[in-house]
């Protein structure tokens, strides 16, 4: 079975990994390390703030998933394994700042060795999206076959300045009411689309929407079955999701920390208006043009996968927005995954790159991802650190492998049209590459040729200085 590993880097510099080697002052996949055990462990970090820090947060705490709520039940895939171990700091001058030094536990997640763990998982995360699809008025397909043929790897967290809605807009009231007209629709190549100006080349249709609700427990399992990595105040926090899609983290979140009132922005209002945990709100607002919220008013704010249609600008903008909302000694928390990949054949390889291509055409550079600490520490935020995850994208990497390579086929074929303008081939063509991309990640070692390919995810979180 195929698991996560992770590295962590802080403000200063300091890198701490598990499975990785330090290049040029920089954590760095260890390549080595992958190819030689797929049963490597998800390497995750909790970190322990100063005495000083804690002193103005008494309350702070990380929750723990409640898995007797509507999330990974019994998550056979990643159970905890001891002993932990800790690794030795090694700094870089990434920035001239102080060395600041924190203490790190790092503990180790494994994948199960049998695979009916595997299936029992996957039987988990069927479970799961079930019960939360359930409550959806809008949701026409069954789990059990758009588990497989309707997976895609559209950032389950698009941004509040690009187009999300769900159904087909005739649905009223329950989970997926939308308040969108129909004259805010588009249709391109059988899927419906935002019909405004947008950087985002994905739909918003009512099989996005499920893909997204399935993609939220993907990412959980990528990062140890949690979902942030900031703590939040115990008792009546308020925490903030720029650009909630559907709300899966939102709703998550709140049904685990049931005493934090929780709220979620975007500009496609397919966020749930009727059927959702008491301590969650939701409004529809635009990210990158201001939010109505006040300043200084919330602990946290998070933002995931908005990389795909934000132009530098946005960033800054968005960055900006998080840190004024912020209450002093509030956290930022953004997750994001890197388009590159890594150790691939050369049909994946020419998928990406295509897929860099396009996003360029738009203006949007996705190599922010690997630097949003940089624009974070110049937005003022302080104490910032990246965690990475390196996710297996194939069959190799077990169902975590196979979960993100239906994610990533299902995005390229979405794109399919945009991968042909920007590379100046034909659709024909590029449907040709994106088949050979899923023969590449579908052999397995002794089978012939395979590739163990990955790609990283990046969270990057700071604070508001007091």
């Amino acid at each position: 079975m195929g698991a996560t590993q992770s590295s962590m880097r802080d403000l200063h510099g300091s890198s701490h990994s598990s499975g990785f080697t330090i290049h040029k002052g920089r954590a760095s996949f260890s390549k080595e390390r992958l190819r030689s055990n797929s049963n490597s462990s998800i390497h995750h970090h909790k970190h322990n703030y100063q005495h000083q820090q804690q002193q103005h947060h008494p309350q702070m705490h990380y929750p723990s998933p409640n898995n007797s709520a509507s999330t990974l039940n019994s998550n056979h895939y990643l159970s905890p394994i001891s002993p932990s171990h800790n690794t030795h700091p090694q700094y870089r001058n990434h920035h001239s700042a102080p060395i600041h030094t924190a203490s790190h536990r790092q503990g180790s997640i494994s994948p199960p060795s049998s695979s009916n763990a595997s299936s029992n998982n996957s039987s988990t995360l069927q479970k799961a999206i079930s019960r939360r699809r359930a409550s959806s008025q809008t949701v026409e397909s069954n789990i059990s076959s758009s588990y497989g043929s309707t997976l895609a790897s559209s950032p389950d967290r698009q941004h509040a300045f690009l187009p999300r809605h769900s159904g087909d807009g005739s649905t009223k009231g329950g989970f997926g009411h939308s308040h969108q007209n129909d004259h805010e629709s588009r249709w391109y190549h059988g899927r419906r689309y935002h019909n405004t100006p947008s950087l985002y080349m994905l739909p918003n249709d009512t099989e996005e929407v499920d893909r997204l609700h399935l993609q939220h427990y993907i990412y959980k399992m990528i990062m140890g079955n949690k979902n942030i990595h900031v703590p939040i105040p115990k008792d009546c926090g308020r925490v903030i999701d720029l650009g909630c899609g559907p709300a899966t983290w939102t709703m998550d979140m709140a049904t685990d920390l049931t005493a934090v009132n929780f709220h979620g922005v975007d500009i496609s209002p397919i966020y749930p208006a009727a059927i959702h945990p008491r301590n969650c709100s939701f409004s529809r607002e635009c990210i990158v043009s201001g939010l109505s919220q006040s300043s200084n008013s919330f602990d946290v704010a998070y933002q995931r996968n908005v990389a795909p249609g934000f132009t530098f600008e946005h960033w800054s903008r968005s960055i900006a927005e998080a840190f004024r909302i912020l209450k002093p000694g509030g956290y930022f928390e953004s997750v994001e995954t890197d388009v590159r990949v890594h150790d691939a054949g050369p049909m994946t390889n020419a998928c990406f790159d295509h897929m860099i291509m396009s996003m360029a055409s738009r203006n949007v550079d996705p190599s922010v991802v690997r630097s949003l600490d940089k624009l974070m520490i110049g937005a003022g935020f302080v104490d910032v650190r990246v965690v990475e995850y390196h996710v297996p994208l194939g069959e190799y990497g077990g169902k975590l492998g196979q979960l993100w390579k239906q994610n990533m086929t299902a995005i390229m074929e979405t794109v399919r049209p945009h991968l042909a303008k920007a590379g100046q081939i034909t659709e024909q063509q590029a449907e040709g590459m994106i088949r050979e991309m899923v023969r590449e990640t579908a052999v397995r070692e002794g089978e012939g040729k395979f590739f163990k390919s990955y790609q990283t995810v990046y969270v990057t979180y700071g604070r508001k200085p007091l």
